[in-house]
């Protein structure tokens, strides 16, 4: 075997492996986080109040503060997760901004162009979902179950092979 081959198979393996290990981890993380709080049918800050409808959809439940700075790197990112599920009728996406303070967040929204769902964290809310870092991303079955949690920058092929084992796999 030429040398090329061998060096992309390893790196491919090397690859694979990464991914199967935090894909673990991420589902490990979950087993752990069983909210009392639902987010179905609370009101988002953004764009015009409306109601969350997250029943039978796969949902992506986005932690974040508006002063954390890997927040702040991953946002273009974090718009493009949002966009792409926004006309899909089996997937949801959702943001909780941590609550600190409704100016900073209002100034924050319209500055940033945001677009996607906000809800207004609120202590109880943080605690009870387990939330000990921003950004963090939960990823919930159709019965509201979560079934993946992650910290800081979740890939968009991670997110994508989370979604779609979900959607699967669970609702």
């Amino acid at each position: 075997m030429n040398q090329k081959v061998r060096s992309a198979l390893q790196y491919g393996g090397a690859f694979i492996l990464l991914l199967t290990a935090t894909f673990f981890l991420a589902w490990f993380r979950a087993l752990d986080t069983e909210p009392v709080l639902s987010l179905d049918g609370k009101e988002f800050r953004t764009p015009i109040g409306e109601k969350a409808s997250i029943k039978g959809k796969t949902t992506v439940v986005y932690f974040w503060a508006t002063w954390c700075g890997v927040c702040n790197t991953n946002l273009p990112l974090v718009k493009w997760y949002a966009s792409s599920l926004k006309d899909q009728n089996r997937f949801a996406f959702i943001s909780v901004e941590e609550g600190d303070s409704e100016v900073a967040l209002k100034n924050y929204l319209e500055k940033q162009s945001i677009d996607f769902p906000v809800i207004v964290g609120n202590p109880m809310l943080l605690r009870d979902w387990g939330i000990r870092g921003y950004p963090s991303f939960y990823i919930l079955d159709g019965e509201g179950r979560v079934r993946f949690a992650e910290s800081g920058i979740m890939s968009p092929f991670g997110m994508f092979l989370r979604l779609v084992w979900t959607r699967i796999f669970w609702s």
